[in-house]
Formats: structure tokens, sequence, C-alpha cells
């Protein structure tokens, strides 16, 4: 595989990237709110508008019709960011005319992504947000191999239809080969309060989604938002920033750049093992894992002794059909403990970065605890008619000892 150039940018300290599984949430009012609140609080700042098939910063900072003025440079020409409110502001709306679509594949899109980073006269910035596009396409990918993200925030509304989406894009920026920082969640568009009853609160999308993800994610649930009166329509028209300024609205954002600054300077905890083991409805460790019950997931305590313990029940059909390896994958497994399982389930769950240990019987918790000890290791052996059970039914038998 050939070697991924990264692109330097020496004087920018802290890049964040504000990234959601599904357009519409609000993700980019949320990147233009955090950026102002940044810049209000003395910190140079930058935002980047990665959403090159859709770019919304244009419309939400009045530069719809803004004309991005360059200079050149040892024969290379660099653009000078467009600023408002102490904001250094970067977007493709700024190259083309606002109805312009861009037919552009992926490869092109990913080249002229990395221009927007490389060949802008940023100066110094003390905080770079950067709004990528919903879903895990070329984009966010190509920002994670070749930019140095600090960490990333996810958006979502309450709702179920947002949640599912938002989970895929959680578990694109935890795969081993972008591993990057999640520094929360944010649930945007948490309520509606109407101006003329401040006390009330209508819950148009679901309550509590984006908390509930947190939580089941072991993520840092960072703010909740309200739908507020009158916000999209001065969004449209480039004065987002008079609803940033509303009390409520202020303090919401002021919360969630202090805690997004405070984790970006934390010390990096090590991240505890967690292990899944595949269970019989007895909670034994079944011997066919595509026909298990559910899977429990154990969180070690100094990668020496168990701590929390989940369970997560089996999607339907075999292991290397359904999606539990992405699931295991989102919730931070990193090690397998399974009876007997077939190779290409053993394939997908190390392409998730899951290490798989096979021939494991018994109790789960003393298997665990035996293999946290260094007593137990890899059988070898695969399940050896795995390819005769789906195309015949017939018996799964495991030659693991």
């Amino acid at each position: 595989m050939h070697k991924i150039e990264k692109v330097t940018l020496p004087n920018v300290k802290h890049i964040i990237a504000i990234a959601s599984g599904k357009g519409g949430v609000g993700k980019s009012t949320v990147a233009a709110n955090l950026a102002l609140a940044l810049s209000q609080n003395g910190f140079k700042t930058a935002l980047v508008d990665a959403d090159l098939f859709g770019p919304s910063v244009p419309t939400l900072f009045g530069f719809e019709h803004y004309c991005v003025q360059t200079v050149e440079k040892d024969d290379t020409e660099y653009f000078i960011p467009a600023e408002k409110f102490g904001i250094k502001l970067m977007s493709i709306g700024f190259l083309v005319k606002p109805e312009q679509a861009l037919i552009w594949r992926g490869p092109m899109a990913s080249s002229v992504l990395l221009q927007l980073f490389s060949n802008t006269v940023w100066g110094t910035i003390d905080y770079m947000v950067v709004d990528l596009p919903p879903g895990t396409g070329d984009i966010p990918i190509t920002l994670c191999q070749q930019v140095s993200i600090d960490g990333v925030i996810l958006v979502t509304t309450p709702q179920k239809m947002a949640l599912v989406d938002v989970k895929k894009a959680l578990s694109l920026f935890q795969n081993p080969e972008l591993s990057k920082q999640i520094l929360g969640v944010v649930e945007n568009m948490a309520w509606f309060t109407p101006s003329e009853h401040l006390n009330e609160k209508y819950y148009l999308f679901g309550k509590d989604g984006g908390k509930q993800l947190a939580e089941a994610y072991d993520l840092d649930f960072l703010a909740q938002i309200p739908l507020i009166n009158g916000m999209a329509e001065a969004a449209d028209k480039g004065s987002f920033h008079n609803y940033a300024g509303s009390n409520e609205i202020q303090n919401i954002y002021n919360a969630l750049a202090g805690k997004v600054m405070a984790k970006l300077v934390e010390p990096k905890a090590e991240k505890p093992l967690k292990i899944a083991v595949s269970v019989t409805s007895e909670n034994l460790i079944d011997e066919h894992f595509g026909h298990c019950d559910s899977y429990l997931i154990f969180t070690t305590l100094n990668n020496k002794q168990v701590g929390d313990i989940k369970r997560i029940k089996a999607e339907e059909g075999c292991g290397c059909k359904s999606n539990i390896s992405s699931i295991l994958a989102t919730h931070g497994v990193t090690v397998m403990l399974t009876g007997g399982i077939g190779e290409a389930a053993v394939k997908v769950l190390n392409m998730a970065g899951i290490q798989v240990v096979k021939g494991c019987s018994g109790v789960p918790n003393i298997v665990v605890t035996e293999y946290l000890n260094g007593n137990i290791t890899d059988q070898g052996e695969m399940c050896k008619e795995h390819e005769a059970h789906h195309s015949n039914d017939s018996k799964h038998i495991c030659n693991n000892n």
C-alpha cells in the first residue's frame, strides 16, 4: 500500500471535526456556533467548510456571493480566507457559484478538500473547526487519513432515523485504520420552546435520543441544544449570530466550547481492554459463534480484572453475514472469545480490528479472567462444516477441543 502523505499545518494548534451520519440535523449550525463561541472567548479561530457538495458556511455567514482573494508565493497560489466575527472562513462555496453543482468523483473531491487546508493562508490558529459532510464517504476518510484531527464531535437529533446513521459515523471514526478521538455527542433540536411560553418544552423529534446514544457507547454527552423560534430564518439570512447572542444559546455553546477545550488538553487515558464473549441463553460460551443468543462485553480494569459487563443481543443470521463485527467495534471491543467459528466470520471480525480466540468453553466470567491471566490462547482450529451448514442446513460441527 502506498504511503499516505499528511497535510502539515504547523501553526494550527487544534483541529476539531464536526460530523453526523445524516444531513439535516443542524451540524453546520453547531459548527458555526462553536467557532463563534471560541472566537468570542478570545481564541484565534478558523472554520473550514468541508462539505464540498453542499456548503453551508457562505449562507450562514452572509457570504453567498463572496469571491475569494488569492496571493502567489513560490509559484503557488494561496487562498486568503474570508473573516467575520474574528473567525477565518474557507469554503468551496467561495470558489463556485451558489447554484453550480460539483460533478466530482472521490479522488477529485479529496484533492480539492486538501487544497482548502494546505493552500490557505491561515496564520496562527488556536482552534480550527471543520464542518464535515454527512455520511461516511471519501471526504471524512480523507480528512482522517491526511489531516491531523484532534477529535470529532458527533451531532444528532433525538429521533431514531438520525441515531441509526450517527452510529455508522461513530463506527467510521473508531475504525482501527482511522481511530480518531470522539470528543462526545451533541443532541441538536432536543426540544422546542415557543417564545410565548418559555417554561414549556415540546419534544418534536423524540426525547433524549442523543443522551441515550452517548450512554450506550460510553461517550461524553456534551450538550442538548433546543430548537429556537426564528433560528432557521436567521441562518438563511446569514444572521445566525443574533440567536447565538441570546443568553440561553450563548450559555450552551460557551459550556460546549469549555468541555471541548478541556477534552483536548486532558491526558489521554489508556483505553480499557474490552472483550466480547458469544454466549447461549444459559450464559455459557456458545459452541457455534453464528448461533449464539447474545454477546457479553467485558470492560477490564487495568487490563487485569473484570469490571463492567454489558449484553448485546445477537443479530439474526450467521456471524459472517451479520453486522455484529461493526457493532462490537463501535463498542470498543478488540478481543472475541468464542467456541467454534468459521473462517469467514474470523476474517470479518479481524477486518474490524477484533482478535478472535477460538476453542473457548464454559462460564464467561471465568474464561475472561483466565484469558487476562494469560492461561487461554487461540486453539487454532476453524469450524470445519461452516460452508456445509449454509448450503444444506446440515449439523454445524466444530473441531475445536
